[in-house]
C-alpha cells in the first residue's frame, strides 16, 4: 500500500515536472521565434496608390465627359442671364459686364462642346431642355436659377434687373466654382485639366468682382 503512494506520489510530480517544462519550452521557444521572424519593411508596403498607373494626359474617360457637358450648361445659363439684363436700359457698368459675359461663357460652352465632339459624345444644350422647373426639366444644379427666376427678371424695371442679375450671375459662379472644384482632382485630360484651372481661377475673380460691384451700388 505504501508502496502505491509512493508510486502515485512520483508520477504526480513527474507530471508536474513535465507541465512546468513544457510551458518554459513554449515561453523560451516563443521568445526566440518572435525575435527571428522578420518583420514587413514598411517601405516595401505597397498601396493601391502605388500600383495604380499614372493619370494619361491624352485620354479622357467619364469625368471629362460629365465635366464638358455640365459645364457647357453653366456657361450656356449665364449667357442667357446677361442677354435678359441687356434687354432694356442699363447701364455703362451693366452694359460691360454684360458684353463680357456674353463673350466669355460662350467661348467656354464652344470649347467643351468640341471636346465633346472630338470624342463622338452627344450632349444637350440648355435649350434642349423643358423651360420648366420640377423633376427632369430645366437644369437646376447648384447655383443654377430657376425658370421662374429668370421669367421675373424680364419683368422688371432697369434697377430692379441690374440688382438681381447679380445676384444670379453671383449664385451661378459659385455653383460653378463648386462644381470645379469638386471635378478637377478627377480630370486626367490634360487640356482639360490645364483650362479647368484658369476656369477656376476666372470664377473666382469674378465673384470677388460682382461682389464689389454689388457693394458699390449698395445692393448688399
Amino acid at each position: 500500500m505504501a508502496i502505491r503512494k509512493i508510486s502515485i506520489g512520483i508520477l504526480v510530480v513527474l507530471a508536474i515536472a513535465g507541465l512546468l517544462a513544457g510551458v518554459w519550452w513554449f515561453v523560451l521557444g516563443g521568445n526566440k521565434l518572435s525575435s527571428t521572424t522578420p518583420k514587413p519593411d514598411d517601405s516595401t508596403t505597397t498601396t493601391d496608390n502605388a500600383t495604380a498607373p499614372p493619370a494619361d494626359p491624352t485620354k479622357h474617360d467619364y469625368f471629362e465627359v460629365s465635366t464638358a457637358k455640365q459645364m457647357i450648361i453653366y456657361n450656356q445659363q449665364a449667357v442667357e442671364l446677361a442677354n435678359i439684363a441687356q434687354h432694356g436700359e442699363a447701364d455703362a457698368d451693366m452694359k460691360k459686364l454684360t458684353d463680357e459675359v456674353i463673350a466669355t461663357h460662350g467661348k467656354a460652352a464652344e470649347q467643351y462642346a468640341k471636346w465633346l465632339n472630338e470624342w463622338n459624345e452627344s450632349y444637350l444644350s440648355l435649350s434642349d431642355f423643358p423651360r420648366e422647373d420640377g423633376h427632369d426639366a430645366y437644369p437646376t444644379n447648384p447655383g443654377m436659377p430657376k425658370v421662374m427666376e429668370l421669367d421675373k427678371l424680364t419683368t422688371m424695371t432697369a434697377a430692379e434687373k441690374e440688382k438681381e442679375f447679380l445676384r444670379l450671375l453671383l449664385q451661378l459662379h459659385e455653383g460653378a466654382l463648386e462644381y470645379i472644384d469638386m471635378r478637377s482632382g478627377q480630370i486626367q485630360y490634360g487640356e482639360m485639366k490645364s483650362y479647368a484651372a484658369n476656369d477656376k481661377a476666372h470664377y473666382e475673380r469674378k465673384i470677388q468682382s460682382i461682389k464689389n460691384l454689388q457693394t458699390t451700388k449698395g445692393f448688399n
